[in-house]
């Protein structure tokens, strides 16, 4: 009976420590090696109202469950945003069987002028779109921490409880660096998120 303890001990350790530290990030040591800024406090994305391109209300419970990579343009998706676009794909195909768990996001919000023009996805189905209305823009970019000049090239995650958790700048790190810290978060919430819903 004492060995039976002990094997359980040792399976469960693991995934009782990955759930406890994915929302108690603060036990992490300061030496870690994460190579994205963590968002302390997490910050919950449902309260702010976004549109889908057929003006419906964006459902953020369609992304619990999931971890969410995040873009986000102003006024027009142009090349670089494009360009970020197809790096997050990219990221996303090298989790093999663990996409499945992974979300793409684009968050596109109007310019001052309060223009905004849609992008062709085309080539990067999977990718979801929402939109935010000109009064949701200042609220929204306060959530991201975010003006132009710094989100242009940012890239942000979203977790399976819907927080805004982590945001990388892919202009100072590689796809293989974002990669490496999504996939320890992918193994330490494991045993609790569940599979994704297609495999784009």
């Amino acid at each position: 009976m004492h060995q039976l303890w002990i094997l359980v001990a040792v399976f469960a350790l693991p995934l009782i420590a990955g759930w406890l530290l994915h929302f108690n990030p603060q036990w992490l040591p300061q030496g870690r090696s994460n190579h994205g800024v963590l968002v302390e406090p997490p910050r919950n994305m449902q309260p702010f109202t976004l549109q889908t391109p057929t003006n419906q209300d964006f459902d953020w419970n369609s992304l619990q469950g999931q971890w969410t990579l995040t873009v986000l343009a102003e006024g027009v998706c142009d090349e670089q945003c494009m360009e970020q676009l197809v790096k997050v794909r990219q990221i996303r195909r090298a989790l093999a069987a663990e996409r499945q768990r992974v979300e793409r996001l684009l968050i596109m919000l109007p310019d001052t002028t309060g223009k905004l023009e849609l992008p062709s996805l085309g080539g990067l189905e999977g990718t979801r779109l929402a939109i935010a209305r000109a009064s949701d823009k200042p609220a929204l970019q306060d959530a991201f921490a975010a003006e132009q000049r710094e989100f242009e090239n940012s890239l942000f995650i979203i977790d399976p409880r819907v927080d805004l958790m982590m945001a990388h700048d892919m202009s100072l790190i590689t796809e293989k660096q974002i990669l490496q810290d999504l996939e320890r978060l992918l193994k330490a919430s494991k045993s609790w998120v569940k599979g994704g819903r297609y495999g784009h």
